[in-house]
């Protein structure tokens, strides 16, 4: 499908993917391809995620952005509600895991009902063709979530949790959890 897009899309959906922009990319490829029929959803989503692999290997695709343990304190230290904790939770989308580093803060939230979350930084170091190019464990978005967690709950004086580094999942037990 990728040989039958116009080469001015193919250009645009590179340039999108370069600076990791895959949703971009795959909207260009349903809603600008000219493709007749329009790809579904998961076809245009497969054609967008073997070109990225191919720029990838080609060494064409921007680094993931840094997360600087600087501006990590300075956002922790700015949010107006106190800290109780920094806490690490895996995530997952259709494009692999990464590690979320938030604040648990002191206010009624989303999950429960006397703290709540704000978010600090998500950290991803690659996709999932990482398992299979067999690649991952070691997981390096826990590694440096768990280096910078600790770091900016010293600075705040607070505990730092994540509750398991070695494995993603998304149904772990969260910081809130162990005081009860």
């Amino acid at each position: 499908m990728w040989l039958q897009l116009p080469q001015e899309i193919q250009k645009r959906i590179d340039d999108e993917l370069r600076n990791r922009r895959l949703i971009q990319a795959i909207k260009l490829v349903r809603e600008e391809g000219g493709l007749e029929p329009k790809p579904g959803l998961y076809e245009a989503q497969n054609v967008v995620m073997d070109r990225l692999a191919w720029l990838s290997e080609q060494g064409l695709i921007e680094p993931e952005p840094t997360v600087e343990l600087p501006q990590l304190i300075a956002a922790a230290k700015a949010i107006p509600d106190r800290v109780a904790a920094i806490e690490a939770v895996w995530d997952g989308d259709t494009f692999g895991w990464m590690v979320w580093l938030g604040a648990i803060v002191e206010r009624p939230g989303q999950h429960h009902e006397r703290f709540d979350e704000v978010g600090l930084a998500g950290i991803r170091r690659g996709g999932d063709i990482r398992l299979f190019l067999g690649e991952v464990p070691p997981w390096p978005e826990a590694a440096e979530a768990t280096e910078k967690g600790h770091a900016v709950a010293a600075a705040l004086g607070v505990p730092f949790h994540f509750t398991q580094p070695d494995t993603p999942d998304l149904d772990l037990m969260r910081w809130w959890d162990t005081l009860e």
